[in-house]
């Protein structure tokens, strides 16, 4: 195995909708049932990251910065637009509602023949399905934006 994991043969699922109350462990997520949405042409970027707490201090001139909440992102999930699609058809139906849902994504970095893909459990609200038709020449897209409410659980790869 190279020295990096390409993203290419990446996957990202849907699952139901869930109370981010009752979610402690990955455990709580990943014995969930859960749709492939297809069509994946973009992950976007997620992972926590703190707020900055500052305060500016007069006698030294200075900023001083704290770690305040964290907030795991809203990555925007590109797909080549499939109509009829399952995956793509819980987003649309998620987006229409205001709860939480299930989410996992799928690596291609399982570290033998019969090891175990990487995977990323989380959960957040679909905040949009927007379509892009784009130009001449151009794949029609939706971007599936989900604002993560939960941690980000990491799956190792085996």
């Amino acid at each position: 195995m190279s020295g990096f994991t390409p993203s290419n043969g990446s996957k990202l699922f849907i699952g139901p909708s869930i109370d981010i109350d009752t979610i402690d462990a990955v455990d709580d997520l990943s014995g969930l049932a859960f749709t492939e949405i297809k069509g994946l042409k973009d992950l976007g970027s997620f992972g926590d990251e703190a707020t900055s707490i500052t305060s500016n201090q007069l006698g030294n001139s200075r900023t001083l910065k704290a770690k305040g909440t964290k907030d795991a992102g809203t990555p925007s999930f590109v797909v080549d637009l499939k109509d009829g699609d399952p995956g793509q058809e819980a987003a649309i139906a998620a987006a229409a509602t205001n709860f939480d849902y299930a989410f996992y994504i799928e690596y291609p970095n399982k570290k033998t023949a019969t090891g175990t893909n990487g995977k990323r459990y989380f959960a957040g609200q679909v905040m949009s399905c927007r379509e892009n038709p784009g130009a001449a020449n151009n794949a029609i897209t939706m971007n599936i934006n989900v604002g993560i409410n939960t941690p980000i659980y990491r799956v190792a790869a085996t």
